[in-house]
C-alpha cells in the first residue's frame, strides 16, 4: 500500500478514537507493532479558533512518522480554514473524517452525517486536495443507515475528487458501535477501490486480521479492539501470557504518567485499567480499589502486588 511516500505491505494501522488514541497510547502501538497511526479526531473549527485542547491533540508523537492529522467539520470553508494549521504542525498525511457518528458531532452535520451528501463529500474533498501538499485521506461509514447506504457514491466521489487512500468502517451511523455488516461487504468495495483501500471495524483477532487481508483490503485499521488488547499489533505475540500483559499494562502507565505528570496521568489511565485485568481472578477487587487511588506509585505497588499474587497461586 503507498501512499505519497509512504510504502507497507498489508499494514496495520492504529485508528483514530477520542480519548484513547493520544500521544502515550499511539507510543505504545508502535512499540508492540501498529505500523502508522492517526491522531485523535480534531475538529477544525478547535484550530481556526486556537482552542489550546486542538492544538494539544495535533502534537506529534516520537513514533509518528507518518505524521497523520485527522480533522473533521461540516463544510468545506471550515476545512479549508484550518488547513494552515495542520500545515504548521508538519503534517504528513492529512484525513477527514466523515465516519464519527456521535451525536454531538453529526447534529452539526460533521462526521458521518456528510455520508447522506454525496455530492458535498466530493466538494470537500476536492477543495481540501487543491489545497494541500501533502497526500489526502477519508475516513467514512456505509451510510446513515441501512436504508441510506451511500458508500459507493461516496467512495466514487472520494476518488474522482483525487483522494489518496480512503477507510471505511463497516457499520452505519445508526448502528454506532452495535452490529456490523459482514466481511463480504469489504471485498465489494474492494473492487470497486481505484486507490488504496483500509478496512476497518471488528476486526478483532489475528484470526479475523489474516481473513480480512484475503478479501483485497490493502491495509487493516484497528480501534477499540486495539484499546482492549493492544498486542493484537504484535508480530510476536498471539495470545499474552499474564507476564506479557502485565509488562504491557505497565509500560503503557509508564507512558502515560511521563506524558501527561502524575495527575492528569492517573486520570486518564484509570479508562484502561479494566482491559488489561479484566480476564483475571480477582479483577474486580482490583479495579475497585485501583479507581480510588490517585498516586502512581501506589497504583503501581497495588498493580505488581496483584500480579505477584498471581503468580504465587497459579504458576
Amino acid at each position: 500500500m503507498k501512499i505519497g511516500k509512504f510504502e507497507y505491505n498489508k499494514p496495520l494501522i492504529l485508528a483514530p478514537m477520542a480519548g484513547a488514541t493520544d500521544i502515550p497510547f499511539r507510543n505504545l502501538a508502535y512499540e508492540l507493532g501498529a505500523d502508522f497511526a492517526v491522531t485523535e479526531m480534531i475538529m477544525a473549527n478547535s484550530l481556526i479558533y486556537k482552542n489550546p485542547k486542538g492544538f494539544q491533540l495535533m502534537e506529534r508523537g516520537k513514533y509518528d512518522n507518518p505524521f497523520i492529522v485527522q480533522i473533521a467539520a461540516s463544510d468545506t470553508e471550515t476545512f479549508l480554514k484550518a488547513l494552515p494549521h495542520v500545515k504548521d504542525v508538519g503534517a504528513d498525511i492529512l484525513d477527514l473524517n466523515m465516519g464519527c457518528p456521535a451525536r454531538k458531532i453529526v447534529k452539526k452535520g460533521a462526521g458521518s452525517a456528510l455520508l447522506r451528501e454525496p455530492d458535498k463529500v466530493y466538494d470537500i474533498v476536492k477543495a481540501v486536495k487543491d489545497n494541500i501538499d501533502i497526500p489526502l485521506t477519508v475516513k467514512i461509514r456505509l451510510g446513515w443507515n441501512n436504508e441510506e447506504l451511500t458508500y459507493k457514491e461516496v467512495i466514487k466521489n472520494i476518488q474522482n475528487a483525487g483522494a489518496d487512500a480512503f477507510t471505511v468502517h463497516r457499520r452505519t451511523t445508526s448502528q454506532a458501535y452495535k452490529g456490523f455488516f459482514d466481511e463480504d461487504i469489504f471485498k465489494e468495495i474492494a473492487d470497486m477501490a481505484t486507490i488504496p483501500f483500509i478496512c476497518n471495524g471488528e476486526i478483532n483477532t489475528k484470526e479475523d486480521i489474516a481473513r480480512v487481508f484475503k478479501l483485497g483490503c490493502d491495509g487493516i485499521m484497528i480501534g477499540r479492539s486495539a484499546v482492549k488488547h493492544p498486542w493484537i499489533f504484535s508480530k510476536d505475540i498471539n495470545e499474552p501470557t499474564i507476564k506479557e500483559v502485565y509488562d504491557i499494562m505497565k509500560r503503557h502507565f509508564k507512558l502515560i504518567i511521563e506524558y501527561y505528570g502524575e495527575k492528569t496521568g492517573i486520570y486518564k489511565m484509570k479508562k484502561f485499567y479494566g482491559s488489561y485485568i479484566k480476564d483475571i481472578k480477582g479483577a474486580k477487587e482490583l479495579k475497585f480499589n485501583l479507581m480510588r487511588i490517585n498516586d502512581y506509585n501506589k497504583a503501581m505497588s497495588m498493580i505488581d502486588n496483584f500480579f505477584d499474587d498471581y503468580w504465587s497461586a497459579y504458576e
